[in-house]
């Protein structure tokens, strides 16, 4: 039987990245760094400062170097202005991601490799500061956390591909995402070196007991699971591959999960499912403001092809388009009434907390559709919110008092409905906060027909161009 190929893009990686000299190199820093702690540390101290430094070797060499190396990757493509090569070849979505992820970063894990036998060598030898079974884990961790990490780094540089002109994508500083990551990465090493790796403490998780070890492995296990799913839907959607918007509201769901059962403790409450939801609702709010203003220049084009595939029936293919803030603003107001079904107060706030993000999210795409009119679509956004939420609300109060500050701002009146009766009557307040959703449903409406407009314009104009 003949050997199945190998990931073409992972070939392509390895030769790009492979060269003779580089294991040598590789063997050479390494033992440069490892000999620091033998000639500077005594000899009561030299095994464990030699363990510890290999360890600390072995996390940068996966964490930090390995998610510079993945993300780089991606952002050669534009540099070199190879992406549509490779958007035109027969990859799929997940052979990319796996290809790029493990050929990209060889150097990355042959300093982990060499790193991770020393540690475990002084480990399993002399058992110094961890035993060989601690030692083993902290690798393991170190493995997957890494992995994890790499591809956050992807995905944060997919994020900042700007794609709403009609030529080649440009990429954009979008690494928000990945430096929070970053920022909790290190954590559990530290965590685990700081009570000599394993102390018997248990940590609870939706009520089940797990060892502070077994919490590390389980949020690096989420942590990859959900940066694999959200290369993979970024990748089909750069690689022009039609899927439904299934995998991001799923991703917002599992990360609610995960926090929400460390959040429960011991005894997971009676409405364990309100908690899920509330977290969940309040993760999918947040992630619906990232993505609203991360692509609020790409929505033109996407909103474009929805109002298509609707005028000609096709229903699948408009729900592919169609951007992803308004999938996860469903998940929020859904989880949102969930949680006000079995807690009335946070679930109410929340549904709230919906409500305003639907109105601004609706300015924001206006200014986004008069990207061609505006010289800074996000700056004039930026201002007008200010105004709104803000100047006008304060300008309100010191002239009318509550009652007009109420008017003009409506929510306020509908969280404190009965604390404070000089505001507005609930009633009153929701015939404002529609009357506010009509006004910006009707202003992206209009500056949609002017966005058709212009490019019916510069459709009239270009073969008239041609032809002069």
């Amino acid at each position: 039987m003949s050997r199945p190929p190998l990931n073409p893009e992972f070939q392509r990686q390895l030769w790009l990245n492979w060269r003779p000299s580089l294991p040598l190199w590789t063997l050479g820093l390494v033992s440069l760094i490892l000999a620091l702690p033998w000639v500077l540390s005594n000899a009561a101290e030299r095994l464990s400062n030699l363990g510890i430094t290999a360890l600390l070797g072995l996390w940068g060499a996966t964490v930090v170097y390995g998610s510079v190396l993945a993300g780089r990757s991606l952002s050669e493509e534009l540099r070199q202005h190879t992406w549509d090569w490779q958007r035109l070849s027969a990859l799929s979505p997940w052979q990319m991601a796996w290809g790029k992820l493990l050929g990209s970063t060889l150097p990355a894990w042959l300093y982990a490799a060499l790193f991770a036998t020393v540690a475990l060598f002084v480990a399993s030898t002399w058992e110094v500061v961890i035993g060989v079974h601690q030692g083993g884990h902290l690798t393991a961790l170190a493995l997957l956390w890494g992995l994890g990490m790499q591809t956050w780094a992807m995905n944060s540089v997919l994020l900042g591909w700007n794609t709403s002109s009609r030529s080649a994508p440009t990429q954009r500083r979008s690494w928000v995402v990945f430096l929070l990551l970053l920022w909790l990465a290190p954590w559990p090493l530290l965590g685990l070196l700081r009570r000599n790796v394993l102390d018997g403490q248990t940590v609870w998780w939706w009520g089940w007991a797990i060892s502070d070890m077994g919490l590390a492995y389980l949020l690096g296990g989420v942590l990859l699971a959900l940066g694999l799913l959200a290369l993979w839907r970024q990748l089909c959607q750069r690689l022009d591959v039609a899927t439904l918007p299934w995998a991001w509201p799923l991703g917002l769901a599992v990360a609610s999960a995960t926090g929400a059962g460390i959040t429960a403790g011991e005894h997971v409450p009676t409405s364990g499912a309100a908690l899920w939801a509330s977290h969940t609702a309040m993760l999918a709010l947040l992630a619906s403001a990232y993505i609203a203003l991360q692509h609020m220049l790409d929505d033109a084009r996407a909103w474009r092809q929805v109002q298509w595939c609707v005028q000609r029936q096709r229903w699948r293919d408009a729900l592919t388009a169609l951007p992803l803030w308004p999938v996860s603003w469903v998940l929020a107001l859904a989880a949102a009434l969930w949680a006000w079904a079995a807690t009335a107060q946070l679930g109410w706030v929340l549904v709230l907390a919906c409500l305003q993000l639907l109105r601004d999210a609706l300015i924001l795409t206006g200014f986004g559709l008069l990207r061609r009119r505006l010289k800074s679509p996000m700056g004039v956004f930026i201002v007008t919110w200010l105004v709104l939420n803000l100047l006008l609300p304060l300008l309100a109060q010191g002239v009318g008092g509550a009652l007009v500050a109420s008017t003009v701002q409506p929510l306020l009146a509908l969280i404190w409905p009965q604390e404070h009766s000089q505001l507005l009557a609930p009633h009153w307040a929701w015939l404002v906060l529609a009357v506010q959703l009509l006004l910006a449903a009707l202003w992206v409406g209009l500056c949609y027909r002017r966005e058709v407009a212009l490019d019916a314009v510069a459709s009239a104009d270009a073969p008239a161009a041609q032809a002069g």
